[in-house]
């Protein structure tokens, strides 16, 4: 009876770590990082997103990130990148929040931004964005 029991468990133990993906194996695609300037100068805070763009036939995840201080890093991302085009959506934020506003991130500095990147396995982690409004 015992190792009927001993057999259900490790059975349930197993199922479960595959259920949460645990693995030893690297996630597949690479990270990005960068920086984001406006005017010249580092955005402050704001979010970056990047969707694969569909119309030059790339598909995968869309990654976003925070920007602190111009730079960003999506190494905290469940998903990775992989090569190809990639529309990417910017919103920038002077970082100065007040407890009673309702942003988090200050006053907005530009209205949402847009453009399009191709990324590499080569430039991924060096992508320079200037926000040109």
């Amino acid at each position: 009876m015992m190792t009927r029991f001993c057999f259900v468990c490790t059975l349930g133990a197993a199922a479960i770590m595959l259920a949460s993906g645990c693995s030893s194996e690297e996630r597949e695609g690479f990270v990005a990082a960068g920086t984001v300037t406006h005017q010249g100068a580092p955005v402050p805070r704001g979010s970056i997103l990047l969707s694969p763009d569909s119309s030059k036939g790339h598909r995968g995840p869309a990654i976003s990130a925070d920007i602190v201080a111009g730079a960003f890093d999506t190494s905290q991302a469940k998903q990775r990148l992989t090569e190809g085009a990639y529309r990417v959506r910017i919103d920038g934020f002077d970082g100065d929040a007040k407890p009673d506003q309702e942003l988090p991130y200050g006053k907005q500095i530009f209205a949402e931004f847009t453009t399009s990147i191709k990324v590499t396995n080569e430039n991924a982690s060096s992508i320079s964005i200037e926000v040109n409004r």
